[in-house]
């Protein structure tokens, strides 16, 4: 009897093991770093304490880059949940070759960041972009737009490659959702004298509550970790204006090389993500 309850646990064994070594040890290497001194050419860990997260929280770069994060990540997750669900919406009605629609919308979420976002640095190129091109043929603007390379609009061009990559899952979750509303709710609401307005606030919203939470939290995650399409894009600038945390992280690491710093941020941002794991665990209890 003892063995067979031990048997599970025996079986999942080696994959704890695998999930120890590849996030738990860089993980606490990562910690462990985090209050040290780094020097990677000669190999050396000096312990500083809380030094690292001193010259952090008195950067003002770090608050910088935090306001841009949480920019980024608020218009980046309203494109994706605004749009996403309109083309839900749109994919459950009955529209024609509604199948074939939905086969295409998926295509985005298929093919691979770098890809896609090497494709839109491309196309929002200044000077031999294509939607320059178009714009200058049709007589819209004058002068090529710097898309890419102007601090006031970089963010919102970055955001929008991100929501383009990101609105095929949402839209698919959405429309889960949407079909799984009893079609008898709308057809007695009919009977009742209910317009589509009305049907749409007290069936349909009500409906998808549960996957809009869902939704909101697990893409606001997602998108404040982004890291491929704002390095793709433009690797944190142009004047640092598409800087986020996540490649900041980078930039200290791999640029300054500065370990430590890089550490710290890091640790930094994982207390951030976990709270917002710990509010979408609590909403999905709360649900139940």
């Amino acid at each position: 009897m003892k063995k067979s309850k031990m048997l599970p646990y025996l079986l999942l064994l080696p994959c704890f093991l695998v999930v120890i070594i590849l996030y738990g040890y860089p993980m606490v290497l990562t910690f462990i770093n985090s209050f040290n001194k780094v020097n990677l050419l000669t190999g050396s860990s000096d312990f500083i304490g809380l030094a690292n997260y001193k010259s952090i929280f008195n950067d003002p770069q770090f608050y910088k880059s935090l306001s841009v994060t949480v920019k980024y990540t608020v218009i980046t997750v309203f494109l994706k949940i605004f749009l996403g669900f309109l083309l839900a919406y749109l994919l459950s009605s009955n529209i024609f070759a509604k199948k074939q629609f939905r086969f295409l919308v998926l295509i985005p979420w298929a093919i691979p960041q770098v890809a896609v976002s090497t494709l839109w640095k491309w196309i929002l190129d200044g000077r031999y972009g294509y939607i320059n091109y178009f714009f200058m043929k049709l007589g819209i603007t004058k002068s090529p737009i710097l898309f890419l390379s102007d601090p006031n609009i970089a963010i919102y061009c970055a955001a929008f490659v991100d929501a383009w990559l990101g609105i095929s899952f949402v839209s698919m979750m959405f429309l889960a959702a949407l079909e799984q509303i009893p079609t008898s709710l709308y057809e007695a609401s009919e009977i009742d004298g209910a317009n589509k307005t009305r049907q749409f606030f007290d069936i349909t919203l009500p409906g998808i509550r549960q996957t809009f939470v869902t939704i909101l939290i697990l893409v606001t995650i997602w998108t404040f970790n982004s890291f491929n399409v704002i390095y793709v894009l433009t690797q944190g600038g142009p004047m640092r204006s598409t800087e986020t945390l996540i490649i900041k992280i980078y930039q200290e690491a791999f640029s300054r090389f500065n370990i430590g710093a890089s550490s710290a941020l890091t640790m930094i941002v994982v207390v951030i993500l976990s709270l917002m794991t710990f509010i979408y665990s609590r909403s999905m209890l709360n649900e139940k």
